[in-house]
């Protein structure tokens, strides 16, 4: 099935302003904080570099046409992945 988020009614995709109260409720269950679509695709970019993934692939992937997504998305956690690295060629 090509949606990824479904409601627990109906079974019908939920919509964006569906998602959105949903990730809230969700992240309140399990205690996460701040919990939105942003932090998802942000941690995605993050764990797709960690991994050693290219941006190109990441933008194919994403749907992305311009590189500022990945680097939007990937910058919050691109010192961990330099001083990993750094750690590894070192």
């Amino acid at each position: 099935m090509p949606q990824l988020w479904m409601a627990e009614r109906g079974g019908k995709p939920l919509s964006p302003n569906g998602v959105k109260p949903m990730l809230k409720r969700r992240g309140a269950a399990t205690g996460v904080t701040n919990t939105h679509a942003h932090r998802w695709r942000a941690n995605f970019a993050h764990e797709w570099h960690r991994a050693g993934g290219n941006t190109g692939d990441l933008m194919l992937l994403r749907g992305w046409a311009s590189e500022d997504m990945p680097r939007r998305y990937g910058a919050s956690a691109a010192t961990e992945r330099a001083q990993e690295l750094q750690v590894r060629v070192a």
